[in-house]
Formats: structure tokens, C-alpha cells, sequence
């Protein structure tokens, strides 16, 4: 049974929500500990049925109260692989931005009875008081971001890159087709290690770019080349869903 989503950030790391952890170790929601046990779980576009284990190397469980700082952060989880990721597997290009304001996103996560995974699509708006940042259904067909989503990164089709991380939905559907992310600048405040990353990825686009002009043609066709195939593939190419390790949950 798949309870949600993830995604590389290093080489061995990976980002999900708290409480995609806790449902899949069937533990309680707001523990506040980081849990000891194994989470199972695989890579379903690159690798079906190569079964991964991965154990919790950063924790920012659910809060029952509101944080006085949001850049504290809440329901984050870094997991770090047992062993090596899939060989195709890269980690995701993570986007630090102050305005999203109807951007559009698109997010592929695991709702209900659809275990194969789905797409959902949307527009972005803007950061709520605990700092989460507003994702809203704006068409009548297709799906929309629900339960199973959570720990899904957020794709930003302006900007080219993962914004967030899906972490809730609307209960009352009917009334609004509204959803929310953790944005990055909170991910990457509250595990340092994901803003480390972060910025590594930033200086080897600098680093690139003092290339001599010949090789900067190269990379440039290069890269032109695969852009189409990053927009589309890569907000999923990295995605993984975890699986319960015994037991059933609701």
C-alpha cells in the first residue's frame, strides 16, 4: 500500500513529509522523535519492483500548536538511502523564490486506489501565516492534489524547478480545490544540510558558466536539447513511494 511521495535531493538523500513516515512506520502522527525503524520504498518509474530501505537522518514532526517561527519548520523528513539509489536516479533541481503568484505547477503523487500514480495540475499563489504557500485546482477535469500527494515535490513550469514539497489538502473539497507546500526556503532553513546542497547546485551552474565559449555552445545545445525532456519528466522521474512495512492504515 502506498501512503505518498518523495524525492532525491543528493545522491542518497531523500525529502518527504513527517507524516508520510509515521503512517508508513504506523506510528503516531505528531511523534515527536525521529523514528528508528526502516521505511520501505522504491523508485516506480525507474526501478518497479526494486524494493529500497531508507532510515531517518532529519525529523520535523507535526505540530499540534502553532510554530512561533515557520521557519522552524514542521511534518519535514530527510531519509538517507541503505544503500545506492537507482543508477538513472538524479536529485531534483530545488528553486528558492519569494513570489509564485500564479505560476503554474504540476505534481504527480499517489491518491487513493491509484497506486500506479496520477497527475495533478494547478496554479500557485501566495504564503500563509505559518509560511506553507497556497496551491489551487483552477480546471474542472483531472485530478486534484489530495491525500497521497504529501511529500510529492512541487514542479514550477515558470521557473523550471521544484518549489516545494506537498504536505496537505482542502478536507472540504466541494467548497475549495485548495492544497499547500512547504516551501524551500523553509526546507532548507530547517535542515541545513538541504540548503548546503542547494547551494552546491547553484555554484556548479556558476562554474559552468566561466566554460570556455566553445564548450558553453556545447552545453548549451546540450542542455537545450534535454529541456523539454526535464520539464516534462523530471518532477516525477525522481518520484518514490513508500510502503507500509506491516498492517494496514486508514
Amino acid at each position: 500500500m502506498v501512503v505518498g511521495a518523495g524525492f532525491l535531493v543528493s545522491d542518497c538523500h531523500l525529502l518527504t513529509c513527517a507524516h508520510v513516515v509515521t503512517q508508513a512506520l504506523n506510528m503516531a502522527q505528531n511523534t515527536l522523535e525521529a523514528p528508528a525503524g526502516k521505511v520501505n520504498l522504491d523508485f516506480p518509474l525507474i526501478a518497479p519492483g526494486q524494493i529500497l530501505s531508507a532510515k531517518v537522518v532529519f525529523w520535523r514532526p507535526v505540530q499540534l500548536k502553532p510554530l512561533t517561527s515557520p521557519e522552524q519548520g514542521e511534518d519535514i523528513a530527510g531519509l538517507k538511502l541503505d544503500g545506492n539509489s537507482p543508477a538513472s536516479s538524479n536529485p531534483v533541481r530545488l528553486v528558492g523564490v519569494t513570489d509564485t503568484w500564479k505560476h503554474p505547477f504540476r505534481i504527480f503523487g499517489f491518491p487513493k486506489q491509484r497506486e500506479m500514480g496520477v497527475w495533478a495540475s494547478g496554479i500557485l499563489r501566495d504564503k500563509l501565516a505559518n509560511g506553507w504557500v497556497q496551491m489551487e485546482d483552477i480546471k474542472v477535469p483531472g485530478y486534484s492534489v489530495e491525500p497521497g500527494f504529501s511529500g510529492a515535490p512541487v514542479w514550477d513550469e515558470e521557473l523550471a524547478g521544484v518549489v516545494g514539497i506537498a504536505v496537505a489538502a482542502e478536507r472540504k473539497r466541494e467548497e475549495a480545490k485548495a492544497s499547500f507546500l512547504i516551501p524551500t526556503s523553509i526546507l532548507s532553513s530547517a535542515w541545513l544540510e538541504l540548503g548546503q546542497w542547494m547551494a552546491d547546485q547553484r555554484s556548479l551552474a556558476n562554474t559552468l558558466d566561466t566554460l570556455p565559449s566553445f564548450r558553453q555552445v556545447q552545453l548549451k545545445a546540450r542542455k537545450d536539447y534535454f529541456a523539454v525532456l526535464c520539464a516534462k519528466y523530471e518532477a516525477v522521474y525522481n518520484q518514490l513511494s513508500y510502503t507500509l512495512n506491516e498492517g494496514d492504515v486508514d
